[in-house]
């Protein structure tokens, strides 16, 4: 009874948290109700529009059905249902559209067997270690795996084609820091070659890639800060053209400016970088002393952002200031622009204006440029079935069976045909032919076959054909997953790429820096030269991409970019991107493979593309959609956007809230059994002690603790102490820190908060990154 009361008092004060700092940081109040029943389970949630999504649990408190709000008012409420088994694993999950996704689990917990209506029936088998010895998809085609004794992957054999094989601790020529680290894959592409400093930290990466039978080498090797604010970060990257990127650090450890040094000579690329009290950059100076400057809310959204140079040094500007509107729901509702002048009502601006509108589902349904007009239609599932662009209308047909379109009337009409594992084999015009690894290995358009080929960490690293400039392309990437590079067949930088965190911030060609200008979610809108013109432009397209650039917009010359939405690289030969782990068609809107993580990764339709919201989520990996991508079982899959996003702020307080209440019934019940002291809680709860960090500052998991686990303390701050949370990882990794408070700062950081832990662009520990709303 007593961890019931305590449950009930943090939840209270969490959502009334939640409410408060709503009410602060807009101008209206914004509540999200949640209800529960009689043992705590969450079974209803009401967002600030008052649309509902019910939660429904069996006798065992397992959840049986999700139930999202209709898309209009008065339609039908997508619902999906989950079955168990004995041993409380998800067997079957039935989506909105009544398809049917099965597993077959062993005693043990693994998924022997998965059917499903998008990739067919797929098999595994596994070891006495629990570890994926082997898996068999639709098509019949089966990859092997092998481990060594400490269960580290060594190699994944495909029925046909070159084994990737992975090698730890330096192989037969080990040096001293490369004990416990990957150090080389071997692959189809090639090989890739790692080397580290004491500190664990990747100093060099050397990739070998074969196009054509020309075999090269490409390194980027980092360097690392010794002393003050730069210690342990990066300092400088040497690219494979031999261009160096450097790093200056201010006394937070945050970037302050980065440099360029080519064979040209030493350039500054940005400097005197700014930043919002959480974290995100908010302005800088470019090398050629223009100034750059973007504004955010109180929610840490961004509101404000220069299309191109508006102010500054240089040939006259010719830039737009893009202003970011948002709807109750926090929604982007319309892109208002601002001309050299600050004019809003010059002809330039009001050609750059675009609205845009959703359902209830938070799927984008119309787009409204100057001059024209687009509109969407969409089944339960988020898969698209109608578009009209002006005054022509065009339909997409999806199996009934399956969440596969199997053609579309236009804008260029399509029929499209799958293989038994759900990849997308022709279209009318194109054949695309798959490895035995289930990667996309050749396109064949009008006669002409272009090939690729992927390294072992499942990035594409060659590019091949008659129709591609030079007969290749070799990719190089960051240890973050960024493309930094495009290389001819003789190795020559094409064109390598800067990035600021996440966000590209310059382009190099031919030892020359051009400045790339990206909006809200990291794409690349526009890029100009040193003397502020605009040589390449990209933010007049339509939200899914399918319009391309302005490679010309100044008459300077053909510009040629092929960055796209985040982690999406454009193909010239079939006009799709390429997304990491498959390929997008921005002229549907979608996938041309089916996840393969299914519905791991946050979407009904496997093939869908973030939820049918490219304006605000994106998915950097092919994977999932960043804001649900969570890494469970069997995820709810994307019942209704913005259901599930307050589901997941009731998840997160329903583990902290567990925690905390675990921490008290311990403490004052059964101290002996537990092993421990009594420890000092705070007025909410939370145990009265520093969260465990090493002698270095990083954060430890508990000694004793098994898996993923939360640790519950308090931290010092400039009004007092105050509540903290920290989630690890099955691996002892922090996930992220959730404070409930404002340190002291009340008008910066929305209360509660979370920091997330990105990956280390170096391979070393993961980076505490900005403040965020709890979600």
């Amino acid at each position: 009874m007593r961890e019931h009361k305590l449950y009930r008092a943090i939840s209270a004060a969490v959502l009334l948290t939640l409410s408060s700092t709503q009410a602060l940081a807009q101008t209206q109040v914004s509540t999200t109700q949640y209800a529960y029943d009689a043992v705590g389970n969450l079974t209803q949630i009401t967002d600030p529009r008052g649309l509902v999504t019910t939660f429904a649990y069996d006798s065992l408190g397992r959840r049986t059905k999700v139930q999202g709000p209709p898309a209009t008012p008065g339609g039908a409420a997508p619902t999906a249902v989950f079955t168990y088994d004995g041993q409380d694993r998800v067997r079957q999950v039935t989506d909105p559209r009544s398809l049917v996704t099965t597993h077959t689990v062993d005693g043990l917990g693994n998924t022997t067997q998965q059917q499903s209506p998008d990739t067919g029936t797929t098999n595994a088998t596994y070891d006495a270690a629990g570890n994926l010895t082997s898996r068999t998809d639709a098509r019949g085609k089966t990859t092997s795996f092998s481990y060594d004794a400490l269960d580290r992957l060594t190699q994944a054999s495909y029925t046909s084609g070159t084994p990737t094989v992975l090698e730890y601790d330096g192989g037969t020529s080990p040096q001293p820091n490369d004990i416990g680290k990957l150090t080389r894959v071997t692959d189809e592409a090639g090989s890739t070659r790692f080397r580290y400093n004491g500190f664990g930290n990747v100093v060099s990466k050397t990739q070998t890639t074969t196009a054509n039978g020309v075999a090269k080498d490409q390194t980027i090797a980092y360097a690392y800060g010794t002393s003050g604010s730069s210690t342990g970060h990066v300092v400088s990257a040497t690219y494979p053209s031999g261009g160096v990127v450097g790093y200056t650090y201010n006394s937070a450890g945050r970037i302050a400016g980065l440099t360029l040094t080519t064979a040209n000579g030493s350039v500054a690329l940005l400097s005197n970088i700014q930043y919002q009290p959480f974290g995100k950059p908010s302005a800088w100076t470019w090398g050629n002393g223009t100034a750059y400057t973007r504004s955010f809310d109180l929610s840490g959204r961004l509101t404000q952002f220069p299309l191109g140079a508006t102010t500054g040094t240089g040939t006259t500007p010719n830039g737009l200031s893009r202003t970011v509107n948002y709807d109750a729901a926090s929604r982007i509702s319309a892109y208002t622009h601002t001309d050299t002048s600050g004019g809003t009502g010059s002809s330039t601006a009001t050609a750059a204006n675009q609205t845009f509108g959703y359902d209830d589902q938070d799927r984008l349904i119309s787009y409204l440029p100057a001059n024209s007009s687009q509109s969407y239609s969409y089944d339960a599932n988020g898969n698209r079935t109608g578009q009209t662009i002006g005054g022509s209308s065009y339909t997409q047909t999806v199996d009934p069976a399956s969440n596969r379109q199997t053609a579309s009337t236009g804008p260029t009409p399509t029929k499209n045909s799958y293989d038994a594992a759900g990849n997308q084999i022709g279209d009318g015009s194109t054949t695309y032919s798959y490895s035995d690894r289930g990667r996309l290995a050749s396109v064949t358009k009008n006669g002409t076959t272009t090939n690729y080929l992927y390294n072992g960490l499942d990035q594409r690293v060659v590019k091949s054909g008659s129709n591609v400039p030079t007969g290749a392309v070799r990719y190089v990437y960051d240890e973050a997953g960024h493309l930094i590079g495009e290389y001819d067949q003789s190795g020559n930088a094409i064109q390598e790429t800067v990035y600021l965190g996440d966000t590209p911030v310059a382009t190099v060609k031919n030892g020359t820096a051009y400045y790339v200008y990206a909006d809200q979610i990291d794409t690349p809108r526009v890029i100009t030269d040193t003397n502020n013109l605009m040589v390449w432009r990209w933010d007049q397209t339509d939200p899914f991409g399918a319009t391309l650039p302005d490679e010309n917009p100044t008459s300077l010359g053909a510009f040629t970019y092929n960055l796209r939405f985040p982690g999406q690289v454009y193909d010239a030969e079939t006009g799709k991107h390429y997304n990491v782990n498959r390929d997008y068609d921005p002229a549907g809107g979608r996938y041309v493979q089916s996840d393969p993580i299914g519905l791991n990764g946050g979407q009904f339709s496997t093939y869908g593309y973030v939820g049918a919201n490219p304006l605000a989520m994106s998915d950097r990996t092919g994977l999932c959609v960043e804001d649900l991508c969570i890494g469970e079982a069997i995820v709810l899959g994307r019942i209704i956007y913005q259901g599930y996003r307050a589901y997941r702020t009731a998840e997160t307080i329903s583990r902290i809230v567990n925690a905390v209440a675990a921490e008290n019934s311990s403490n004052a019940d059964s101290d002996e059994e537990s092993g421990r002291n009594c420890t000092p809680t705070s007025n909410s709860g939370f145990p009265d002690r520093d969260l465990p960090r090493d002698k270095n500052g990083i954060p430890v998991p508990e000694p004793d603790a098994e898996g993923p686990h939360t640790q519950l303390g308090t931290k010092e701050g400039r009004n007092g102490k105050y509540d903290q949370a920290r989630e690890f990882d099955e691996n002892g990794r922090p996930v992220r820190d959730i404070d409930f408070t404002d340190h002291g700062r009340p008008n910066n950081h929305p209360n509660p908060h979370q920091h997330w832990y990105r990956p280390n662009p170096t391979g070393g520990t993961p980076q505490r990154g900005p403040t965020e709303p709890l979600s």
